[in-house]
């Protein structure tokens, strides 16, 4: 035997070879296992040793391999094995004998027919000896590590031992010490659940962080290792650290904040910072720890980083240090701590940094405003985005690159999470990105170098640039200019890569306006498609297609037409070519984009297609092999498998989601064949261990409920029941149980979306009702386990992100965010609906609440309670008579101050609801010219219907003033018409309105007509809604359908002219 596994060590392939088949022949032989045992008791090579214990690890790994063996075999095994780990004076093979122990353990502890390996440890750990000690604690590592259910019933003797030789030690910083707190670390899962042991273990914690503490001074590697043990516990056994939070997080500031110590243990020092932001957010207040915490992140993120050009602001998978770890805990805090909380301090180090000298200090600035762009989004929207604002744009114009980059960053991550507010300074911002963008080129141009901190730029002008929408088509030649220097063949693979995502990020905001260069674009793209490409600009080809697939979306049906059936070919022969995951899930989106183009011409692909993306669905459950380290390819026969999910089928399962969502939101007669079958295979990923994964999974399941529900067959019912008999329930679980914010949001989302698409299906499975109400109950008391419970009754402010979870009616009070507030008063507002005449139960309550936040100091709640006072009117009516007068005053006093553009419109939206309900309560002389004299809308459109209603319903009551403001009513209407402000029902409702005054009031109209402005005299011939029914008009009513209640006889003119009845 140790000359086979002799052959197995040489550098010879033929003789490994020969060995591997020698080795196999073996296993055939049941004297296998004794052989491999006596290698380990005498052959004199440790790597033999070694080999052998692990080849006896994997065979008897499973059960039935050892009860195989006779009961002398393993009796002999399990006394031999003790006395080898005795002898052993290897350690890497004293770690390989251990976990064969720990083996046989999982296999002899349930039946306890094997004590005397306890006897062992407990001997060992008891005596004198200190080499003994550290041989039984080591042991009991190892098999804890591999074992540690089977210590279930002497969980509590175990714990009672670890804390005696934890207390006892004299030296914290000795091996013994260390693995005791590896035995911890490995024992937390049986602590979980027992409160007896959590209360030892929380008894034990002083004597950890003192043992910490030692070890960080003799051996940091090994300090890190037992550093797991307190994020173990925050995450299954918190109730253990919280009466330690303060000493944990102060001992853990001072390990990050010195630079003596290496990377490792400051980072991990860290990361549990922001394990207990998560966790426990509220002790980080109650013990005025934010201030330290801030104070040693700052002084981190000023730290002159090692390469400027290629410096990160983030963790990623190939590097963290303290710097990126702090701007990482940082984002952290934002995204968990009242913002309130976490400004005060952090402004202390911004303002005075930004006007000194030390660019680092400014740079760190810049990353701070940055990421507090999502958490606390809120907070800088109301208070502080202008003043921000003013400093990126000023960072930006900076000639040090650090700081530039860093002011770049900070306007990407502004620009991808305060909208919409951002993109009203575009008129500031852009010439600020193009002068930038523009000094590039010319660089480039020059001499062909591709500047220092060109991904920060793109990245800002990507994040702009494509939430702007139509404002961005001013600027459109200008940076098409300059992303076409960018494509230029002669630049670098990575500059080029960035433009064309520059193309993508341009078309989601320019959409048809993009049509002019569209051919030129396609030129640049068909380079990387229609080619093999390199290792090194496998990246174009990954980014054309990701920008091929915007295209598709964007440009328009017609445009894109053409080129989409030859896309489609092209998609299916790259991932048939291919085994990169990031090409495949390009293609897959690529797919899901030109669905949107051939609808149904998709199904002569559809089939190959669906098995494309099941295949990726299906890919090992994202499970895929990777080897330990010290056995990498060293032991050809049993190979030692860690299941661990790996990032790139992670994204290529997500991919499959959203494109299963694309085409089942879109074409469902030639996707119904394969619904059911997509549903079953995205649901078994609802459980996944990433949550943008169970997130992606959410909102896709969403999306086939959604189409079951549009297939009006019996088919499609059951489908459809079949489908929300898995999905409610699940939801109901996630909710409650799953810890990440996000997943629960999406939930809930997934919630509301099947109540207004869906309706009433949703409700008629058995307890469908119960589980979404309960749901949102939990939510609002803090029921679920992604909120933290502690100090759940108190008035303490919360972090915006947890707010998105509990925005509801119940939380209307002074300590409420403007987020909370505006939310509530605007779910109250749009319960007057459903409600109908039951609404007025509940004036006396609501009423005096609308129009108290009516003279709210935040623009959005006074719009949302504006409107709630409007729809009560309409949908409470005479309930509502006797308050007219007090709405009219309030109404009155709000507009004689309010210059918020929606307020003002929503003003003029509740006055018209006034009118619609009781035009004999509005005294009309003194109203009606306030009203005509604020239209047309200037932001909230929606309010249009609202406004055209009423003047319909004045028009066919016959109202006197309505003639006498004829004027201003028209320009009004044909300026809704011309800037398409409202949707289809709104836009018929005022060609009604114009068509009736065009009709009944000739000569006015003509007159109105002809002191137009330019601007608008087209709409009257060239929108076809309006020439179409002013045709109809001229060529008599009976021309045309008219609804009955659109008839009525004419007070004004005696005649009969279209108009709207009350309905």
């Amino acid at each position: 035997m140790e000359e086979i596994l002799a052959k197995l060590l040489v550098a010879d392939s033929a003789i490994i070879q020969q060995g591997t088949q020698e080795l196999r022949e073996a296993f055939k032989n049941v004297d296998v296992i004794p052989a491999l045992c006596n290698v380990i008791g005498v052959s004199q090579n440790p790597q033999i040793r070694q080999y052998a214990a692990v080849l006896l690890r994997k065979r008897l790994n499973k059960a039935k391999h050892w009860t195989k063996l006779s009961i002398n075999v393993r009796n002999g095994i399990k006394e031999g094995i003790l006395q080898a780990l005795i002898n052993e004076p290897e350690k890497f093979v004293k770690n390989a004998i251990a976990q064969f122990i720990g083996t046989i353990v999982k296999h002899e502890f349930p039946n306890k027919t094997w004590p005397e390996v306890l006897q062992f440890i407990q001997q060992m750990i008891n005596s004198d000896n200190m080499t003994d000690k550290e041989l039984g604690m080591y042991t009991l590592s190892m098999i804890t590590e591999i074992s540690s259910d089977q210590f279930l019933p002497h969980a509590s003797s175990l714990v009672y031992m670890l804390a005696n030789t934890l207390n006892q030690l004299e030296n914290l910083s000795s091996p013994l010490s260390y693995y005791t707190l590896l035995t911890m670390i490995h024992i937390v899962p049986l602590v979980e659940g027992d409160q007896a042991l959590a209360n030892l273990f929380t008894q034990l914690m002083p004597r950890v962080m003192e043992a910490v503490r030692a070890l960080v001074q003799t051996d940091e590697d090994k300090a890190v290792e037992v550093m797991e043990l307190f994020d173990d516990l925050v995450e299954s056994v918190i109730s253990v650290i919280v009466p330690h939070i303060k000493p944990l997080v102060e001992m853990c500031l001072m390990f990050a904040a010195n630079k003596d110590l290496g990377d490792p243990i400051r980072v991990k020092a860290l990361g549990f910072i922001g394990w207990i932001a998560r966790s426990k957010k509220k002790a980080i207040v109650k013990h005025k720890l934010v201030q330290p915490i801030v104070d040693v992140l700052f002084l981190l993120m000023s730290v002159p980083p090692d390469n400027e050009e290629m410096e990160e602001y983030f963790i990623d998978d190939e590097s963290s240090t303290p710097m990126t770890c702090a701007t990482q805990t940082l984002d952290i805090l934002a995204l968990h701590l009242p913002p309130d909380k976490l400004f005060q301090p952090l402004l202390q180090y911004v303002e005075p940094s930004l006007q000194g000298d030390d660019v680092y200090k400014q740079k760190a600035s810049y990353l701070t405003m940055a990421v507090l762009a999502e958490g606390c989004a809120e907070h800088i929207r109301t208070k502080y985005l202008e003043s921000f604002l003013q400093c990126i744009c000023k960072g930006i114009r900076a000639p040090i690159g650090v700081v530039r980059n860093a002011a770049l960053f900070a306007l990407g991550q502004f620009s991808e999470h305060l909208q919409p507010e951002i993109s009203h300074y575009a008129s500031e911002l852009l010439p600020v990105l193009f002068d930038y963008l523009s000094q590039l080129c010319s660089q480039l141009q020059n001499n062909g170098k591709e500047p220092p901190g060109v991904d920060r730029m793109f990245y800002a002008l990507e994040m702009f640039c494509e939430n702007l929408g139509d404002e961005l088509l001013p600027y459109l030649p200008t940076l098409m200019e300059r992303i076409f220097t960018a494509l230029s063949p002669t630049n670098s693979v990575h500059l080029r890569e960035l433009a064309l995502s520059a193309v993508g990020a341009t078309a989601n905001a320019a959409k048809e306006g993009m049509v002019p260069y569209f051919p030129r674009v396609i030129e640049y793209l068909k380079t990387y498609l229609a080619h093999d490409q390199t290792d090194e600009t496998m990246c174009l080809q990954v980014q054309a297609v990701d920008t091929l697939g915007v295209l598709a979306r964007t440009v328009g049906s017609e445009t894109f037409l053409p080129l989409a059936k030859e896309s489609i070919q092209l998609g299916l022969k790259l991932v048939s070519g291919t085994d990169d995951p990031d090409l495949r899930k390009s293609v897959y989106g690529l797919f899901g984009s030109i669905s949107t183009v051939l609808k149904e011409d998709m199904s002569s692909v559809l089939p190959t297609i669906v098995e494309l993306m099941l295949g990726s669905l299906r890919s090992s459950d994202g499970i895929v092999a990777h080897f330990k380290e010290e056995e990498n390819n060293a032991f050809p026969v049993y190979d030692d498998l860690s299941d661990t999910p790996d990032e790139e089928d992670i994204e290529n399962e997500s991919e499959g989601e959203e494109e299963d969502e694309d085409i089942t939101g879109m074409y469902i007669p030639a996707f119904l064949p394969y619904l059911e079958k997509c549903f079953e295979e995205v649901f078994k990923l609802i459980t996944y261990p990433q949550d943008e994964i169970r997130k992606a999974v959410l909102d896709t399941l969403l999306q086939f409920c959604i189409s079951f529900s549009k297939i009006t067959t019996d088919e499609g019912k059951i489908a459809l029941l079949k489908a929300l008999a898995l999905l409610i329930p699940k939801c109901s679980e996630l909710i409650r149980m799953d810890e990440e914010r996000g997943v629960v949001m999406a939930a809930l989302d997934v919630y509301c979306d099947l109540l207004t698409e869906v309706k009433r299906p949703v409700l008629e499975g058995e307890g469908h009702r119960d589980a979404i109400i309960n749901c949102i109950k939990d939510v609002m008391t803090y029921k679920t386990e992604c909120q933290d419970k502690e100090d759940e009754g108190s008035d303490d402010p919360e972090a915006e992100q947890d707010e998105m979870l509990i925005e509801c009616a119940g939380n209307i009070k002074k300590q409420c965010t403007v987020s909370q507030r505006s939310f509530s008063v605007g779910t109250l507002s749009e319960c007057m609906e459903p409600l109908g005449p039951r609404v007025a139960q509940f004036v006396p309550q609501l009423l005096p609440l609308f129009l108290q936040l009516a003279k709210d100091e935040s623009d959005e709640v006074r719009n949302n309670a504006i409107f709630g006072v409007g729809e009560m009117v309409l949908h409470g009516k005479e309930a509502l008579y006797p308050y007219f007068p007090e709405i009219l005053q309030a109404l009155s006093a709000a507009v004689s101050k309010e210059a918020n553009p929606s307020a003002l419109d929503n003003i003029c939206g509740a006055l018209a609801r006034m009118l619609i309900t009781n035009v004999s309560g509005v005294p009309m002389d003194h109203v009606f010219p306030v009203f005509v004299n604020y239209l047309p809308l200037r932001q909230d459109f929606d309010e249009n219907k609202a406004v055209f209603r009423c003047l319909l319903h004045l028009y066919q009551m016959g109202h006197p003033l309505l003639q006498k403001f004829l004027s201003p009513l028209v320009r009004a209407s044909l300026v809704v018409i011309n800037c398409q402000q409202g949707d289809k029902e709104t836009l018929e409702l005022v060609s009604n309105f114009i068509s009736m005054v065009r009709r009944d009031f000739a000569e006015e109209f003509n007159k109105i007509v002809s002191d137009l402005p330019a601007e608008l005299t087209p709409v009257l011939r060239g929108p076809p809604i309006i020439h179409t029914l002013t045709d109809d008009l001229d060529k008599g009513l009976a021309a045309r359908q008219v609804n009955p209640l659109d008839v009525a006889q004419s007070p004004l003119k005696g005649g009969i002219f279209p108009g709207l009845a009350e309905e």
